[in-house]
């Protein structure tokens, strides 16, 4: 639902476009929800991705009041049954709008009476759900959400408004074994800890162990979906996107605004370069270069970005 009031002219001036086309009887029309444009009838604001005939076609069909759409398709939409923002990245800002626009729920806050919290470090406006575990020495700074069922081990460091969703385990034990000489396998000592930086999100479901003699580290504004496992040592960067069912092996380091597509495997000591995309089902054997495109298995650069 979208806050009370709001008109097309409020999305027009906030999205603040060279290119439009708003009929002045409409202006102050009412704007109600945010819809796929599939779905969206009167009174509903939505938007069009598709280039061409494609989105050209979704544009004049649409019975929205409004409808976000690709500078590109300026001057080519003639039935305008709806009003027209154009931009480069409709997409994006639908999603600014929505964030702008939307009735905000009323934000979560407290600690859950059946939570089981073994440390003093927990931030202003923090919310832990119930049945969770935090161990001993862990901080969860400022503003962070953390639901239901989450344990964090011990010494984890959980950075401010960083959202972890149910039933995901951040700080155990890697999985690292010596073999001894009558073939016993030793457990390798972790020492190390969990830190997880400002505005990250965190799946359900998903695994995040602790470095052995260093820390795994997950860069601020990154966003790991459900299902992911992240080994130890692992090193992501700021901004970094990590789809669900993927796993990052042992000690592998992403760099800042790298994409790893859904069920990607990451073989242990790699390094994914900065703006690199690894696409879905890929198994990644060797470093992927920065602004680079790999898939397959074993992974192959599909394209790579000239240097700027």
């Amino acid at each position: 639902m979208i806050k009370k009031g709001i008109t097309i002219s409020d999305f027009n001036a906030f999205v603040n476009s060279s290119s439009f086309f708003i009929p002045e009887n409409r202006k102050n029309a009412h704007i109600y929800n945010f819809k796929p444009i599939s779905a969206a009838k009167k009174s509903d604001v939505t938007f069009c991705s598709a280039l061409g005939s494609d989105g050209k076609n979704l544009v004049s069909k649409s019975k929205a009041s409004l409808v976000i759409c690709p500078s590109s398709l300026k001057n080519k939409i003639k039935e305008k049954n709806a009003c027209l923002i154009y931009v480069d990245n409709p997409r994006l800002w639908f999603v600014k709008c929505m964030i702008k626009f939307s009735k905000t729920e009323s934000k979560l806050k407290g600690k859950h009476r059946t939570a089981v919290i073994l440390t003093k470090k927990i931030g202003k406006n923090v919310y832990i759900g119930p049945f969770c575990y935090i161990g001993k020495n862990v901080t969860i700074e400022d503003n962070s959400i953390i639901h239901s069922y989450v344990s964090i081990y011990q010494n984890s460091k959980i950075g401010k408004n960083v959202t972890i969703d149910s039933g995901t385990v951040i700080g155990a034990d890697g999985f690292g074994f010596e073999r001894s000489e009558s073939k016993k396998l030793e457990k390798f000592p972790h020492l190390g800890k969990v830190v997880i930086h400002d505005d990250v999100e965190i799946g359900a479901n998903v695994c995040i162990d602790r470095g052995t003699l260093e820390n795994t580290t997950i860069g601020k504004g990154t966003k790991i979906d459900n299902l992911v496992h992240i080994a130890h040592n692992v090193k992501i960067g700021k901004n970094c996107v990590v789809v669900a069912q993927s796993l990052v092996a042992g000690s592998c380091i992403m760099e800042d605004n790298s994409y790893i597509a859904m069920s990607a495997t990451i073989r242990e000591k790699i390094r994914i370069g900065e703006n690199a995309f690894v696409g879905m089902g890929s198994v990644v054997t060797k470093d992927v270069k920065r602004n680079s495109t790999v898939f397959g298995v074993p992974a192959k650069v599909y394209k790579s970005k000239k240097k700027r």
